[in-house]
């Protein structure tokens, strides 16, 4: 049996240029596989990228600066992993919230970790941020990506996209550019089991390492259709994907 060819890297030392990197050499090649419905349906990388590069230049239209603290409070589904890159290339660092975490739990997370925005699932998460908006001194934006019911002061992530196509390429870029290793790229809270959730700050560097970890292993096989991701997505809504 012919051993499959081995995966193609980067060359990224950061998580903010990489999947940009990763959509120019691997283009029309499916990056991960959802259902809608009854049906699964492809996203290829380079339509990865379009998504995350209108998530990245949005967030940057709408303030956010390089080192600011970004929350997502979603289930897994594909654009928690389109916010979750467009965030990092725009030099944000993601702060993941726990989907069944209560208003007062959201509150923590989002207040200690300073966020300025806050990108939830729908208007039931939506709702929680509002219940406890007036202690998140430093938040600025709600964010939702199902807008349906939602109060209408979160903007909906599609309309975040519609900035983002309106922005420059090269922001993006420059905002890349001077993402370091050694710079935040996530702050993942603990479960709080013996206190208040501690944040672990993971850097770029961290990650990064990690990848090359699994090429080193041959974690991944490498070829078009060898590693796909699968996403299980609750989403009542079709994705633009």
């Amino acid at each position: 049996m012919e051993a499959a060819a081995p995966p193609v890297t980067t060359g990224s030392n950061t998580m903010a240029d990489l999947f940009g990197r990763a959509a120019a050499i691997h283009g029309e090649h499916t990056f991960a596989r959802h259902k809608a419905g009854d049906e699964w349906r492809d996203v290829s990388y380079a339509q990865a990228w379009d998504t995350i590069r209108e998530i990245g230049l949005g967030l940057i239209d709408l303030g956010v600066q390089g080192g600011d603290r970004v929350c997502i409070l979603a289930n897994t589904r594909p654009e928690w992993s389109f916010c979750d890159f467009g965030a990092a290339s725009a030099g944000a660092v993601v702060v993941p919230i726990y989907q069944t975490n209560s208003p007062k739990e959201c509150e923590w997370v989002a207040g200690n970790s300073e966020a300025v925005a806050v990108i939830a699932e729908d208007a039931a998460q939506v709702a929680k941020i509002l219940e406890v908006r007036e202690n998140l001194p430093s938040l600025r934006h709600i964010i939702v990506i199902e807008p349906v019911g939602a109060d209408p002061s979160a903007i909906a992530l599609d309309d975040v996209r519609e900035r983002g196509r309106a922005g420059d390429a090269a922001d993006l870029r420059a905002r890349m550019d001077v993402v370091k290793p050694d710079d935040p790229f996530t702050i993942i809270y603990t479960s709080g089991t013996t206190g208040p959730p501690k944040g672990c700050v993971l850097t770029h560097g961290n990650y990064r390492s990690m990848l090359d970890m699994c090429t080193s292993l041959s974690v991944l096989r490498g070829g078009a259709e060898a590693d796909v991701i699968y996403l299980s997505c609750r989403s009542r809504t079709r994705s633009r994907c």
